[in-house]
């Protein structure tokens, strides 16, 4: 049987609501020490996701005013626990991407459940890690 997304993914992920600032995410990022950090609807579903070239984007802007939902990717590429993990290095590799935000697998439902790293999956090919 195919190893999976749930086997590889990190659990849980740093998150932040479209109201949050710019000054806000930007501590979010740096006392957690990410890259990246998913923002999410009132229901907790991915309506986008803040890398530091989106913060860098308010460059010049309030930072106290300005909100994610402003500088925000919108994302739309997910995959879910279940998926084979096959699905996702081909997903990763069509969209030219390094991770995939992984979300329920319930019908109508984008609730967060973790990451895949690019980096997760260089470590298994490595035999490294579980």
């Amino acid at each position: 049987m195919e190893e999976t997304v749930m086997h590889r993914m990190k659990r849980g992920a740093i998150t932040c609501r479209e109201d949050c600032t710019v000054r806000e995410i930007a501590q979010i990022m740096v006392v957690n020490r990410i890259g990246y950090c998913v923002v999410v609807n009132e229901r907790h579903e991915v309506v986008g996701i803040i890398s530091p070239r989106s913060v860098l984007k308010a460059f010049g802007m309030d930072l106290d005013s300005t909100t994610a939902k402003e500088i925000l990717l919108p994302y739309t590429i997910t995959i879910t626990p279940r998926s084979p993990l096959s699905e996702a290095i081909e997903l990763m590799n069509k969209k030219r991407i390094d991770h995939l935000i992984v979300v329920s697998d319930r019908p109508g439902s984008k609730a967060v459940y973790g990451i895949l790293h690019g980096e997760d999956l260089v470590r298994a090919m490595a035999g490294i890690g579980g």
